[in-house]
């Protein structure tokens, strides 16, 4: 598989030469301030073969995933776990990114624990040397190059597009470039992002990042009151996932709602879940006030998620109030997702009490039971990688279908 990124349309390119600095295996291994300061980059070997079941995202690997925002690889190698997988970010001598995995095929020390080189990355044991393609291009110790073995380590495709690096796991050639987060950066509208670990799996976090009723008692006062109101919920299948659209909805008495909804103005609220692992939370007020919070979970490992939301919104019709409301909009929004890691932290040492888990889904559960169907249905229509065994069903998540409601049904609900 080559590495070199597509030449995808708008997809941004660094500039910068290579280096030949080392890593700092030490630092943050995300890089990002939401991130425990504490972490430690570890090389831990990547789950085996069993671990991956249909209802598992780390299964999904024909999909573009955010690896490292664009900022954060610059001279050195960059060590990140994907869907399981121990890789290395650099960056070639025109800036592009490549994705290699994180050993060397000699010793298989971490080529994160080397440099970038000429745009190749040199692994620190014995000097040898990998280009973006994953071919071993110089191995010190041998005098002539009619004596250097064609050796090859695991290349991925990587891109980088919207101040991030993607990275794509399909056996077979991307289709496409990464879906692009809505809104972000056009004229009018004011983005901001927060990046979050979560010690919680995928499933876990876009069913939390997707449900209504949890808002009550989580983000009390925050997001919704406990004066719960009725409400219809309209279900409809997408090409690429689930969107339930909620109706007759009326502003909450929270801090959200105060300082953000205009009063008397209709709400059209949708929430999305969009293959494979994003959600998005649209609330819009007529034409000019229009809220969308698109988070794209990242699955590290089946128990760890790093998500990366982007909240872009228009305030006023030119976009001039922008600037002054994320003043106040955004330590808001990172108050409120701190609360969702600390209850899906609860939940996964809960469930880790028992073994495994054993959910049972009501008519309320909208979307949760939709992202396992998904999920399900394209591991068994999809041809799985060669590292990945046969899928089959079961598993840890024991959603069953009494909580799944067809395309076109209407749910009434309170929160």
């Amino acid at each position: 598989m080559s590495s070199s990124p597509p030449s995808f349309p708008g997809a941004a390119r660094a500039s910068g030469p290579g280096s030949s600095e080392r890593a700092n295996l030490d630092a943050n291994p995300d890089g990002s301030p939401d991130a425990n300061p504490d972490a430690r980059t570890t090389f831990s070997a990547a789950p085996g073969p069993a671990a991956r079941r249909t209802d598992s995202p780390l299964a999904l690997r024909a999909y573009w995933y955010i690896a490292a925002r664009s900022r954060e690889l610059r001279r050195k190698p960059l060590p990140r776990t994907l869907l399981g997988e121990p890789i290395v970010l650099f960056r070639r001598d025109d800036g592009s990114p490549a994705a290699l995995e994180d050993r060397c095929a000699h010793r298989n020390l971490a080529l994160a624990r080397g440099c970038v080189r000429r745009g190749t990355l040199e692994c620190a044991y014995h000097g040898w040397r990998y280009d973006a393609a994953g071919r071993c291009v110089d191995i010190p110790a041998l005098v002539g190059e009619a004596d250097r073995p064609d050796i090859r380590i695991r290349s991925y495709p990587a891109c980088e597009a919207d101040g991030f690096i993607w990275v794509y796991f399909g056996a077979e050639p991307p289709a496409g470039p990464p879906r692009p987060f809505p809104h972000h950066r056009e004229p009018g509208w004011m983005s901001f992002l927060l990046v979050n670990r979560f010690e919680a799996g995928a499933y876990a976090c876009l069913e939390n990042f997707l449900d209504c009723p949890h808002t009550v008692y989580v983000h009390t006062g925050w997001f919704r009151s406990k004066r719960a109101r009725e409400l219809r919920a309209k279900l409809r299948d997408l090409p690429d996932g689930y969107e339930a659209e909620f109706v007759d909805e009326r502003n909450a008495q929270s801090v959200v709602s105060r300082l953000l909804f205009p009063r008397g103005s209709r709400l059209i609220h949708t929430d999305r879940f969009l293959m494979p692992t994003t959600s998005r939370v649209d609330y819009r007020f007529g034409d000019q006030r229009h809220y969308v919070i698109t988070s794209q979970c990242t699955p590290v490992t089946e128990t760890e998620t790093m998500v990366y939301t982007m909240v872009t919104f228009r305030f006023d019709r030119r976009g001039l109030l922008g600037p002054f409301v994320r003043l106040y909009f955004e330590p808001i929004a990172r108050h409120i997702i701190r609360q969702d890691v600390a209850i899906l932290r609860a939940q996964s040492m809960d469930i880790r009490r028992f073994g495994s888990p054993r959910f049972r889904s009501t008519a309320a559960d909208l979307l949760g039971p939709q992202i396992l169907r998904l999920w399900r249905a394209e591991n068994h229509r999809r041809p799985t990688d060669p590292s990945v065994t046969a899928p089959r069903l079961g598993g840890t998540d024991r959603t069953t279908a009494e909580g799944t409601a067809p395309s076109g049904t209407e749910v009434i609900l309170r929160f």
